[in-house]
């Protein structure tokens, strides 16, 4: 009979032991969901936007391509880093500004402004680009990206994702 006794103890023990572990199993699983959720979604965020200003719209000279720089500091995911870049602005006569990202729609160069030739051009693959970002020649088929702008208290606005 001890041996029996003995037999149904370890046996309890180890029904004991498992529905433990099951449950203390189960209740990790269900504290790591949100916890893994937490760490993981800034990760996989989805890039924003910001207005970023560029100062007294008026300083721009009609007529002529201009490169706007700027720089600000960005949450990416658990970091915070610079995002510097440039744009290019174009003023006309009539006081009409368009705004071209100076990213290469083949494989995101930068486009730089050939004042004596009157193109953006693509160091990178000599893409071209004419005055108003229509592809000319090279791999790029889709004209440069005109970017979202607005004047507001005099200033140039211009809508940046990132």
């Amino acid at each position: 009979m001890k041996r029996n006794g003995k037999a149904e103890s370890i046996s309890s023990d180890r029904r004991a032991f498992i529905k433990t572990a099951a449950l203390c199993g189960g209740a990790i699983s269900l504290a790591g969901i949100p916890l893994a959720g937490y760490f993981i979604s800034p990760a996989l965020k989805k890039g924003t936007g910001k207005w970023v200003d560029f100062g007294v719209a008026e300083d721009l000279t009609p007529g002529s391509i201009e490169m706007l720089s700027y720089e600000f500091m960005v949450k990416d995911g658990w970091q915070v880093l610079p995002q510097r870049g440039f744009v290019w602005a174009k003023t006309e006569a009539a006081g009409n500004i368009q705004i071209f990202s100076s990213t290469c729609t083949h494989l995101a160069c930068n486009v730089i402004w050939r004042e004596d030739e009157k193109i953006f051009e693509c160091p990178c693959h000599s893409g071209r680009f004419d005055i108003n970002g229509r592809p000319l020649a090279g791999p790029p088929t889709r004209p440069l990206s005109v970017l979202e702008h607005k004047i507001e208290d005099e200033n140039l606005l211009v809508y940046l994702t990132f």
